[in-house]
């Protein structure tokens, strides 16, 4: 996984096509080790020692693994907008489950492609880290903006369409920090998002009624 990065360094100087190749490296070992351990655990000297280079240099671009993650973070606001330019339009949710299978596939397939990242942002977030939620915040948009799009011709209130899209997108969320796993308390991956797909149908659709 590679994340786009930033032009400059923490002193502010702009970074030239090497550091900018290091940045983005210490960047994708971060990620390569939170994939292996809990966040927590990792620390610089690890990431640099991987990456080949010292946690000085590490502190050039960086100021701790916290950053790291949240520039990892960054891209996933355009995958997930880009993934889901089929849904933009509400009618999908409402013919049958195919529409709803299609959406969480979109969304799990992304999400699921930086499980690290999106296990540490769900977790940091909930933690009311102002950074962590305001990166969740955006990655989610994209989600947020397609479900209620669904739901606003349904007939919720405001108030109740938003904790709806909000409970959803929770869900979603937290699925996807377990797309890593073949099998989960007995169930496969596709069976798990074909509930997933089920729920969210009967969500937007009950509200129709």
């Amino acid at each position: 996984m590679s994340a786009s990065v930033l032009t400059r360094t923490t002193d502010g100087r702009i970074a030239g096509q090497r550091a900018r190749e290091t940045r983005q490296s210490l960047v994708d070992t971060a990620v390569e080790l939170l994939a292996e351990g809990s966040y927590r655990a990792i620390t610089v000297a690890m990431v640099a020692r991987k990456a080949g280079t010292s946690p000085a240099t590490f502190y050039q671009y960086f100021a701790g693994i916290d950053e790291a993650v949240l520039e990892a973070a960054a891209p996933l606001v355009e995958e997930t907008t880009a993934a889901l330019g089929a849904h933009n339009d509400g009618p999908w949710a409402l013919d049958d489950v195919t529409g709803t299978t299609q959406f969480v596939n979109a969304v799990l397939d992304t999400w699921g492609n930086h499980i690290p990242v999106m296990r540490i942002l769900t977790a940091v977030a909930a933690e009311q880290d102002p950074r962590f939620v305001k990166a969740y915040a955006a990655v989610t948009r994209p989600v947020v903006r397609v479900l209620a799009s669904a739901a606003e011709p349904n007939g919720p209130t405001t108030s109740a369409r938003k904790a709806l899209v909000h409970g959803l997108v929770t869900m979603l969320a937290s699925a996807a920090g377990h797309e890593g796993s073949p099998t989960l308390n007995g169930l496969g991956r596709k069976t798990r998002r074909d509930g997933l797909a089920h729920v969210v149908h009967a969500a937007l659709t009950t509200h129709a009624n």
